[in-house]
């Protein structure tokens, strides 16, 4: 099957902006086991809520490294986020400062922060929640942050960056 994926609009219409196909060629190289940082890691995933991020990179990630760490030393944690109303948010707030007193406390040497998200079409806002109808909720990405690293997440995401 051929994949023609850069497409152009012209005139209204969207139309192949090359009739060549493109062929993608990859090479994965795996490390060696002494090659590998030995730290026990944590990998924080938030999902927005509905999303399914099965499959994803954050999964892979995890996958990949198994290979190399032990239970013990490898931590894969999946949070589920839905702040798209006032009450949520406070909801969300109790749960984030849950989550960063049992994070906070753990061993783990690095953390990884990976958000599955989807965005506003038109202004790339991200989606935040689900109002009471069900509808998306959508913010500026700065406030999204702002969110979902609420109260004593926001010092373990900055320690983390350091």
């Amino acid at each position: 099957m051929l994949y023609f994926p850069f497409t152009q609009t012209v005139q209204g219409n969207t139309v192949l902006a090359s009739n060549e196909p493109t062929f993608i060629n990859s090479m994965c190289e795996r490390a060696s086991k002494s090659q590998v940082c030995g730290g026990p890691i944590l990998i924080i995933h938030f999902v927005y809520m509905g999303l399914n991020a099965r499959g994803g990179v954050p999964h892979v990630l995890n996958v990949a490294l198994e290979e190399y760490y032990s239970e013990n030393n490898l931590h894969y944690l999946e949070v589920v986020f839905d702040f798209g109303t006032s009450r949520k948010l406070c909801l969300w707030w109790s749960e984030a400062e849950s989550l960063a007193a049992t994070i906070g406390e753990d061993i783990f040497q690095q953390k990884i922060f990976l958000i599955s998200v989807h965005s506003e079409v038109t202004h790339g806002d991200l989606f935040a929640g689900k109002e009471g109808d069900g509808s998306d909720v959508a913010v500026r990405p700065e406030e999204f942050m702002n969110y979902l690293f609420l109260g004593s997440l926001q010092p373990l995401l900055e320690e983390s960056t350091t």
